[in-house]
C-alpha cells in the first residue's frame, strides 16, 4: 500500500512512463543510491521529504 501511495505521488511531479527509471537510477540526492535501495533499507521517509520539497517550492 506504501509503494502505490508513492508511486502515485511520483506521478504528480513526472511522467507516469519515466517513475520506473527513475526508480533505479542512481540519485545523488541519496548520495548515489537509488530510490529502491533507498525504500529497501527502510529509509522511504528521504523520498517523501524530496516529494514534499519539490511540491511545495521549497528549496533542497
Amino acid at each position: 500500500m506504501e509503494m502505490d501511495r508513492l508511486l502515485d505521488a511520483l506521478t504528480r511531479v513526472m511522467q507516469p512512463t519515466e517513475v520506473g527509471q527513475w526508480l533505479r537510477s542512481p540519485n545523488p540526492a541519496f548520495d548515489g543510491s537509488t530510490p529502491l535501495q533507498v525504500v529497501e533499507r527502510g529509509e522511504v521517509d528521504r523520498i517523501w521529504r524530496m516529494l514534499f520539497d519539490l511540491e511545495s517550492g521549497q528549496p533542497g
